[in-house]
């Protein structure tokens, strides 16, 4: 989806390289906007939004920046493209959890993919997290939206595992929010060279299922 969005920009009618009329952008063009979505996570985790530019995250690829609006149309698309990847990659992924029948596996591993995605994408979630009042307002009802569906998922987790005697009673909702709120705080201390994504999960685990 987020490919789309980078070639509403072009002008009507206008043949560019690598995007044959009418079949979509090529897959030199996804591939190339995967990768500056990506390198502008990483310029702006380590310059923050304000800070960092197009102009930055043309650089880190060698473009000229004018080359980049041929992909995005501004600093504030590109922002929502980090976010839309971030999400949606994370309810792509947690597909697999939701087959585990078992409520105290499918917890657990619902806890421990929450865990091993935040550490795999430090940049993303960097920015996800601590960027989230730069979103503009146009885009934030589509993030929120794919943010509420993903608070269920763990919120029906939860309430199944209440309801199994996997879990004390509790509010589904608050339970939800405790785990990711433990899961998610690696992102700012998590260091790759000494910490190690699965062991931090099966303390998460240990903690939670403990009660």
């Amino acid at each position: 989806m987020g490919a789309m969005i980078g070639a509403a920009g072009a002008q009507v009618g206008a043949r560019r390289p690598g995007r044959p009329r009418n079949r979509g952008p090529s897959a030199e063009y996804t591939a190339r906007l995967a990768e500056i979505v990506e390198v502008a996570a990483k310029v702006f985790r380590e310059r923050g939004y304000d800070a960092g530019s197009l102009d930055d995250v043309a650089s880190e690829l060698n473009l000229r920046k004018a080359s980049l609006y041929y992909y995005v149309r501004s600093k504030a698309e590109l922002l929502y493209l980090i976010f839309d990847k971030t999400i949606t990659s994370a309810l792509d992924s947690i597909e697999k959890c939701l087959s585990i029948q078992d409520p105290r596996e499918r917890l657990a591993a619902l806890i421990r993919h929450q865990v091993v995605m935040v550490a795999s994408e430090p940049s993303f979630f960097t920015v996800f997290f601590d960027q989230r009042p730069r979103l503009a307002r146009n885009y934030d009802s589509e993030i929120l939206a794919k943010e509420k569906q993903y608070l269920r998922v763990y919120q029906e987790a939860v309430a199944t595992a209440v309801d199994n005697g996997v879990l004390a009673p509790m509010r589904a909702r608050y339970g939800a929010q405790a785990i990711l709120g433990m899961t998610s705080w690696i992102y700012k201390w998590f260091d790759p060279d000494r910490d190690d994504p699965q062991a931090f999960a099966d303390a998460c685990v240990d903690m939670i299922m403990a009660g």
